[in-house]
């Protein structure tokens, strides 16, 4: 899921990010955060590129979202394009409100 990574640049690349919806969803929450910079997602490919301010995004507030984002990416890995998947991950997507 994570295709690349260093610190103030993550790109995701999953069939669940050709659901522009559940994009949308997600990036209306993290855009919220002051410390994403920049949001590029390709649907075709599936990719989503997020820009963000390192020093903004402290190691311990990231920690403890490791088990949440396993419990995502699990989903992720099993989407089949169903309503009811597409309603259980936005839910999912829905609790990051709280967190960014």
């Amino acid at each position: 899921m994570i295709t690349s990574f260093f610190p103030g640049r993550v790109r995701l690349r999953a069939p669940i990010f050709k659901e522009e919806d559940l994009v949308s969803q997600a990036r209306s929450i993290l855009e919220k955060s002051a410390a994403v910079k920049k949001i590029e997602h390709n649907p075709v490919t599936g990719s989503v590129l997020i820009e963000y301010e390192p020093s903004k995004v402290p190691l311990e507030k990231l920690l403890p979202m490791q088990d949440f984002f396993t419990r995502l990416a699990g989903e992720a890995s099993r989407f089949d394009g169903s309503q009811a998947q597409k309603e259980a991950l936005s839910r999912m997507i829905s609790t990051l409100e709280g967190i960014f």
